[in-house]
């Protein structure tokens, strides 16, 4: 096989429920005030803070994984496609984006697929008053990670297309591969995200790092419109069902004076 002809991994990443944030919150900064003592006050828009939180999470992965190898990043308005050099290091980099995307509260949904990627073009021109950004790009890897993350599972959550099937007993040397219990046609199996079990004597543990995932996504929630709810509901059990493949108890989401907590 020519080497242009390689297959390639790719993760595509993309941010959920952003166009309804965007209309909430359509211009960049907010002004109020006088209040009593006569001052006026200006802040960030909480769909530029989502934006900006978004994007630094993506570059410092992208930063800290270019420091072991190649990395390709394809980074627009709420979305992404990543490359890492294989499926072991997408799963591996996947994993941990989630985790720092969920305690950001930022909600995200992930696809991964594998096949052929061809970046023609990247480039940015500046003429008068004319931009132009080229960002030119074809495969069946792109095709398949968009189709995983869009399968139809709903949640916080990386599922993983059934192009990936050579390499699932790859990326489950280190990272734990669930099989849907309803395959969609474009993805049979997700990845657990959860944090690895460590040694006792080490903190935080990782049944901490699990509860504060949980009470991210009950946060994320609680301040979400309720058409969305069932999101965050579906991510709740899949990673209760990472808790059962990891021998750990399912955590229970209880109700506290109108503030839902993982208990």
């Amino acid at each position: 096989m020519r080497k242009e002809n390689a297959e390639h991994t790719l993760i595509f990443a993309d941010m959920l429920g952003f166009a309804a944030l965007t209309e909430d919150f359509p211009k960049h900064l907010i002004h109020s005030g006088p209040d009593e003592y006569g001052f006026q006050h200006t802040s960030s828009a909480e769909s530029f803070n989502t934006f900006n939180r978004f994007h630094r999470i993506l570059d410092q992965s992208v930063f800290q994984h270019s420091l072991n190898g190649s990395v390709c990043a394809l980074l627009f308005s709420d979305c992404a496609f990543l490359e890492f050099g294989n499926s072991l290091l997408a799963a591996v980099a996947a994993t941990e984006l989630m985790r720092n995307f969920i305690l950001e509260k930022i909600p995200v949904r992930m696809g991964i697929g594998k096949g052929t990627f061809y970046p023609f073009m990247f480039s940015t021109e500046l003429r008068d008053s004319t931009i132009v950004s080229r960002s030119r790009f074809i495969g069946t890897a792109v095709v398949y990670a968009h189709a995983a993350e869009q399968c139809g599972g709903r949640g916080l959550r990386i599922f993983l297309h059934p192009s990936l099937r050579p390499d699932i007993a790859t990326i489950q040397r280190r990272i734990r591969t669930m099989a849907l219990a309803k395959p969609y046609r474009n993805a049979c199996w997700e990845l657990d995200f959860l944090y690895e079990t460590k040694p006792a004597q080490e903190k935080p543990s990782a049944e901490e790092e699990d509860r504060s995932l949980f009470n991210a996504v009950l946060e994320m929630q609680a301040i979400a419109p309720k058409s969305v709810h069932r999101q965050y509901t579906q991510t709740i059990t899949a990673m209760n069902g990472m808790r059962r493949e990891n021998s750990r108890p399912a955590i229970r989401v209880r109700s506290r004076s109108n503030k839902e907590h993982a208990e």
